[in-house]
């Protein structure tokens, strides 16, 4: 115990706090599927243990605001992207879209095509939340009149995304884990290619061998013709709707931050809302805070389309605070960092070191639910071991974007898995089929084994 009263944890007590913090939340969401309470009720345990060890409450809320600091551009971005779904549907871009895709794609393509499709949007915006956003609720209109299972072609959907977001120089989570680990950003992105191509390819034969399975059954034309009636009659199908993304996309070419094209992506799409939909400014005004409510009298669409808003993206950055702010407390008590340094002492060879890198990973994502936290706290303590055995950074990095970006989009209570959850509308139906975040990590260990591309420092 220093002279404040406060302690540290040795490897045994932080071992305690954390499977009790994490046994809190699993028994809140056995009970009750809300997370926000879960993880929140995970924080205040946190800070239990927090005042345990010495810490005064002052000290507790500052760790809890450091925890937040981390999350802001994500909750900036989510905010924006509510406001954009809402005039993207408002604007007929995200109707149009759905109309031409019902016309070209059929169901025997259409989940490798998905799953390509969102790769590419994700790589040139650097968002998986904005590619699950737009072209994610694009794609779920057009399986549903392929008669495609949601769960499968989000899991498509879901893979692509990340995939892109991964790769993306634009992308905040590929940003920060070059950061993190001290390395340059393209060597990074370089490296994340060695396990990224063959997981997309793989996942890409999987997908396609799921999908011939839907040529025995045909799409069902009466609901497409229906649905194509609809667009048509409720909104002006036209390609002057494809402004907004086509300039989002330009915007990311020239490498401008997401936000910033975002915020320029929702004002087009509103002024493309008066001029080709005839809607008024208190129409935009109010679709931006409280989302598109559509009422075309056809359930499936006004399903659909129902979606964005401010206001609908708020219990998803609760949860993303809530994690944040537990995970502010972990890492200032030194309960997380106590039981990392303890794994270190156990790395004799590089691949004993990508096995720990990965398990820090997924550990402090299990914890935290946070991806963020889970590429920092790790990048933080294991970069020294790297730079002792002479390994290059860029292996540390790519192994902590493999565990924490992709498995974030698996862990029920996961930023990323959460926001899926919220803005598609589905359960935890999707994870088995995300089949990237499952074959990814399995590459990774298999290059730990034999040692391929393990690249040493010269």
């Amino acid at each position: 115990m220093n002279k404040s009263g406060v302690k540290k944890p040795d490897v045994k007590q932080a071992v305690i706090i954390l499977l009790t913090v994490i046994a809190v939340i699993l028994i809140s969401i056995r009970t009750a599927l809300v997370l926000e309470t879960a993880l929140i009720l995970g924080t205040m345990t946190a800070a239990i243990f927090a005042i345990y060890l010495g810490y005064s409450w002052q000290k507790i809320e500052l760790a809890i605001i450091e925890g937040i600091k981390n999350s802001l551009g994500a909750i900036i971005i989510l905010i924006i992207i509510g406001m954009v779904i809402g005039t993207w549907i408002l604007a007929g871009t995200i109707p149009t879209l759905i109309f031409y895709g019902l016309k070209l794609l059929s169901p025997k393509i259409f989940l490798p095509s998905a799953f390509i499709l969102a790769a590419i949007t994700s790589i040139l915006i650097g968002s998986s939340f904005g590619t699950i956003a737009t072209m994610g609720l694009v794609l779920v209109g057009v399986a549903q009149g392929l008669n495609i299972p949601e769960a499968v072609t989000i899991g498509a959907i879901v893979s692509g995304a990340m995939l892109g977001d991964k790769l993306s120089p634009m992308s905040d989570s590929t940003n920060l884990t070059a950061a993190m680990s001290n390395t340059d950003l393209f060597s990074h992105i370089k490296s994340m290619l060695y396990v990224s191509i063959p997981a997309a390819l793989i996942s890409l034969v999987a997908y396609t061998i799921i999908g011939k399975y839907y040529l025995t059954a045909q799409a069902d034309l009466a609901t497409i013709n229906r649905i194509l009636n609809n667009l048509n009659h409720n909104f002006n199908i036209s390609l002057l709707t494809l402004i907004p993304p086509f300039i989002m996309l330009t915007l990311s070419f020239k490498k401008t931050p997401a936000i910033a094209s975002l915020a320029v992506s929702f004002l087009t799409a509103s002024l493309l809302a008066i001029l080709t939909q005839g809607v008024s400014l208190a129409e935009i005004i109010t679709t931006a805070a409280n989302g598109y409510q559509a009422n075309t009298g056809f359930t499936l669409i006004d399903q659909l389309l129902t979606q964005g808003g401010i206001n609908n993206m708020m219990s998803t950055v609760a949860i993303i605070m809530a994690g944040t702010a537990m995970g502010g407390i972990l890492e200032e008590t030194g309960v997380l960092s106590a039981i990392l340094t303890e794994m270190t002492k156990y790395i004799k060879k590089p691949r004993d070191l990508v096995f720990i890198s990965l398990g820090s990973a997924y550990l402090m994502l299990l914890a935290t639910g946070e991806m963020m936290v889970s590429i920092i706290i790790p990048g933080r303590t294991l970069a020294p071991a790297y730079q002792k055995l002479g390994i290059k950074k860029n292996v540390l990095s790519r192994t902590l974007e493999t565990a924490s970006t992709l498995g974030c989009s698996i862990l029920p209570w996961g930023v990323v898995s959460v926001y899926i959850q919220h803005v598609l509308n589905i359960d935890f139906s999707y994870i088995p089929y995300t089949f990237l975040a499952f074959i990814a990590p399995i590459i990774a260990i298999i290059y730990a084994i034999n040692g391929k591309f393990v690249f040493r420092e010269e």
